[in-house]
Parts: structure tokens; sequence; C-alpha cells
């Protein structure tokens, strides 16, 4: 869009301004202070051209955007040929267009990214590459009030994301529960022990059971992924384009979900991980000698120990690192045979078995050892504000592992996304964890 353009070019023309009055900076020799000089003849004649070229580009900007509120407020009816006047002609509906999980997310942060901060901008955008629908959708988001410059996502393009997660992100993979937690809070009774029942005669009073209950809370923890997208990319509407835009979202949010649902420590701000909410005593040390009598033992001892907690057992499987699951695929009797031919199909014995680099192979005082997780994954609930915030600059800057590059410079905008959510079990002892896993190939 032409504004975009102008904006651009507005910003460039603002850094070369910044630069002459950067350069006008001498450092006194005695103190050691930084003084304003004066400007050269040179560099006031190019700060006065840059001004005035400044100056023009706001005040187009302006005419721009005027144009785009008049734009937005205007209606235009759709006169069929044929049709007598007061008699509009009716036309045909048109099948709703189907999207991919995940796309209308992509959408409005293309549109986002177009129009900034500016809402009408965002939605015009919207409705010049999508259609007057999707305009319509992204004028009508509202400003998250948490989240300086955001605009929230519908609830139900909020949910498709969350689904497109799902294979990425490993314990919902698995099967976590998914409870939705519009306000951001969730209070609701969490069992401790297990509940047992008595036949009792005529007349007699029925004995209380020894369930034990406590009370289980979520709060929403902020989750807020920084994905920078080429302009290139931002300004074309094909498929494979809000595609590469969907996946690079999914991405940003996958990789930190994934290692915090695991292995999270928890706090006022962050999640609690599986690893720390698991019940003391079902923290099992594997035996330090390496042998296949060993490994069937100590994953017996694993299924065990969720087997004797009376969980359902409804939604099992094991979580473990691509080198415990390669050693598995691998591992041979004495005969040659393959121990657990079924690893290569995904499971052990009948359970799935889900891979993840977000189990660490080198813990331990060694930095050796991994872990094995296994457990009844309908019992993990994950509290989704199902509330997505979405904002955009092309100015920002972004650290890149390490590296701080600046969005303008590279021709990027920096799209931020912002999640709610947190974690907790319904009963700790539905799951179980086996430490010091040594076990390579």
């Amino acid at each position: 869009m032409r504004i975009t353009a102008l904006k651009q070019s507005l910003a460039a023309c603002l850094a070369s301004m910044d630069g002459i009055l950067a350069a006008a900076v001498a450092v006194s020799a005695d103190t050691g202070d930084s003084e304003p000089r004066d400007l050269t003849a040179e560099e006031q004649a190019s700060f006065d051209e840059l001004k005035a070229k400044a100056t023009s580009l706001q005040a187009q900007i302006q005419r721009e955007e005027t144009v785009l509120a008049l734009k937005a407020s205007a209606a235009t009816p759709v006169i069929v040929p044929g049709a007598g006047a007061g008699h509009p002609a009716s036309v045909p509906a048109q099948v709703r267009e189907q999207v991919k999980p995940g796309v209308m997310v992509a959408r409005i942060a293309q549109a986002v990214a177009i129009g900034g901060t500016d809402q009408r901008a965002a939605a015009a955008a919207a409705e010049q590459i999508y259609g007057s629908e999707m305009g319509q959708i992204v004028a009508n988001m509202e400003q998250a009030t948490n989240a300086k410059g955001g605009f929230l996502i519908d609830t139900a393009y909020s949910s498709d994301f969350i689904d497109v997660l799902r294979p990425r992100v490993v314990i919902r993979n698995m099967g976590a529960r998914s409870v939705p937690m519009p306000e951001g809070n969730l209070t609701m009774r969490k069992k401790t022990a297990g509940t047992s029942a008595s036949y009792v005669g005529e007349r007699v009073a029925a004995p209380t059971t020894d369930a034990t209950v406590a009370q289980l809370t979520m709060s929403a923890k902020r989750l807020t992924a920084i994905v920078p997208i080429t302009n290139q990319l931002i300004r074309r509407s094909s498929l494979n384009v809000q595609m590469m835009i969907r996946d690079d979202l999914v991405s940003g949010v996958a990789v930190k979900e994934d290692q915090q649902f695991l292995r999270g420590t928890g706090s006022s701000t962050a999640p609690t991980g599986l690893r720390n909410l698991i019940a003391a005593g079902n923290v099992i040390a594997a035996n330090a000698t390496v042998n296949l009598v060993n490994v069937t033992n100590d994953l017996a001892k694993l299924r065990l120990a969720v087997l004797n907690a009376n969980v359902p057992m409804t939604r099992c499987g094991y979580i473990m690192s691509p080198r415990t699951l390669l050693f598995l695929e691998n591992l041979r009797d004495d005969n040659g045979n393959k121990a657990f031919p079924e690893v290569a199909e995904g499971r052990l014995g009948i359970y799935p078995i889900g891979v993840t680099t977000s189990v660490p192979d080198n813990l331990g005082a060694g930095t050796n050892q991994s872990e094995i997780y296994f457990g009844d994954f309908d019992q993990f609930l994950i509290g989704d504000t199902e509330q997505i915030a979405i904002a955009a600059s092309d100015v920002a800057a972004y650290d890149d592992g390490g590296t701080m590059r600046a969005a303008f410079s590279n021709d990027e905008t920096v799209v931020r996304l912002i999640a709610e959510h947190d974690t907790q079990v319904r009963y700790d002892s539905a799951f179980a964890v086996l430490t010091g896993v040594t076990w390579s190939m």
C-alpha cells in the first residue's frame, strides 16, 4: 500500500536527520563529555532538505489516512444489471471460503503488519488483499488493554491457531486436555489420593470414601513470541505466503511451549512443567548398569508407578529424547533380534512415544543423563485463554540468537504474538519419570 511506503520513507528520512545530529557531537578532550557543535554549512543544508522532505511525507501520510477513513465509512451497493428500481435483484449465495487451520490468524497478522498500530489502515489492507469480509473482521478487532499496541484476535480464530500447535508441542500432541480459561483464572478440585467404595446392608449408612482432594488453581501466564517477517512476503496474498506466515508464528510459540510444558520450574509469570508436577514417589532412578534386563525392568517400574495410582489410563504414552528413542529402536537381544521392534512404528508396547529435544540429554554430574516420562496425559491440563493478541512494527529491534537486528534495516516487519495459558495436573500420581537415563548407542 502507498501509506506503508510513505511511512517507510519517513522513517528513513528521520533516521538520516538523526544521523546528522549525532555526527555533530564532539567529545571534549578535558572532560570526556559529549558536547554538541554547530552544524557545518553542508550538514545544515542536508538537514534542511531532509526536514522539508519529512514535512511533505507527513502531509502525504495524513491525506492517505483521511482517504482510508472515508473508504471505511462508505458502503457501495452492488448494482446487478437488469434489476428494476425498487426491486433489488438477489445475488446467489456464495460458498463460504474454507481456509486451512491457523490461516485466519496469519491473515490478521499480515494486515496488522501492513497497517501497524493504525487499525483503519490494517482493515483497509485486509479488505484490499482478501475482500470486504476480512476487512470487517480486522476493523472490529478490540484493542488489547494488557498488551500495548496489540489487537485481540477473535476467540474462534485463536482456538484454531491453538489447534495448529497440537502436533508441534509434544505435551499437547500426547493428549493433554485443553481447558478454556476465558477470564484468565480457573479453580477446580484436584485428586491427591484414590477413591474406594464399599458394599453395605439395608439401612446401613454408607461409609465415607478415602478420596483426598485439594484445590487446583490456574492463572494465565503470558507467552510472547517475536517473529520477524520479510516485507516482501507481507505484501503478497498467495496461499503459500499465508502458510509461511502461519508456520513462522506457530514455530515461535511451539518451541517455547514445548520446553516450558515439560520442564518449566514455574513462577508467577511462567507455567510449571510436567517434571515439576509429578509426585515425589513417582520419580524413579534408572539403573546405572545399562543392559537389556535393566532397561526392561526400568521401563516396567515406570509403568507400574502409574498403574498403581489407579488412574483411568485413557491417553497414556511415553515422552523421551531422540537419543533415547534411537537407543531403544536399535537395542538387540543376545540373538541379534530387536528388543523393541515396535519403536520403529512410534510406540513402546501398546503406548505411543512422543519425541522432543526439549527432553535434555545433558543432565546430571556427567552431563550425559536424560529422562523418560510416562503417564495418562488426559490428566494434564492446559488452561488456554483462547485470546491471542497481535502487534507489529517495521522499526523495532529484536534479539536474533544474541545479535540485535533492526527490522527497518533488514526490510522486515516484526510481529509480536501474545498467548496466555497455564498448566496443572488433576492427579500428580498419573505420571512418572525415569531419571538418570544414560542410554545411548
